[in-house]
């Protein structure tokens, strides 16, 4: 039963990821909020915890450590995710993409923290994930009730509940990236969002494709 808790865990993982950003190097809400809030300026912004938009970026603030910031959280969740969802898929093409999702963004991840102390040392903790308190978050949680996710866990239905997921996620990456070839200052982290541009194109049109083969098969006769 532990498995099927995981994988409820895993989608609302990828669901906050996608979406919102918990505070993080003094980062603030979308523009439209800080009009709104006018007159209230910084000193609010300071002494109130808020959220930011994943994909959001505070004009007033370094693009390249917000950037590093939000993209080190989005990657821990499409790491994760495709190590418990599809590393043990039996289509051999999803096992293999689960390898590349883990090895490429996991090595992007320590550039990223490379960048963030070279860059940015007196910045603020970040708000990665505790691997270990995701762990146990997955032991310990249940995000559906056990019966229905065992009647939605066929292999074919794990599988593409994970692709369904995984694209947008990856369209939100590129997205992201393309905002820094246009704002990053560091020229490192320009080629890096041209990495992951380039990456994760690939591997959308590859998704789409897997996502039709099993559906179609599922839909047959």
């Amino acid at each position: 039963m532990k498995k099927y808790r995981r994988f409820g865990l895993l989608l609302a993982l990828l669901l906050v990821t996608s979406l919102v950003l918990a505070p993080s190097c003094g980062g603030s809400g979308s523009g439209e909020s800080e009009q709104e809030n006018g007159e209230q300026g910084a000193e609010d912004n300071d002494s109130q915890s808020s959220t930011q938009t994943m994909g959001s970026f505070d004009e007033d603030k370094p693009f390249d450590l917000q950037f590093i910031d939000q993209m080190i959280i989005h990657h821990q969740g499409a790491i994760m995710s495709a190590e418990h969802m599809i590393a043990d898929s039996e289509r051999p093409e999803l096992r293999q993409l689960s390898e590349n999702i883990q090895t490429s963004q996991a090595e992007q991840i320590e550039q990223m923290r490379a960048w963030r102390e070279e860059w940015y040392p007196d910045a603020g903790p970040t708000s990665e994930m505790d691997p270990t308190q995701m762990s146990e978050m997955m032991g310990d949680n249940q995000m559906m009730g056990d019966n229905q996710m065992q009647e939605m866990m066929g292999t074919d239905e794990t599988d593409a509940m994970f692709l369904r997921m995984m694209i947008p996620h990856h369209q939100l990456a590129i997205d992201m990236s393309e905002q820094a070839l246009d704002k990053a200052e560091h020229p490192e982290l320009k080629e890096l969002a041209q990495q992951i541009i380039d990456e994760q194109s690939a591997e959308i049109e590859l998704m789409e494709g897997y996502l039709e083969r099993i559906e179609a098969g599922n839909n047959g006769p």
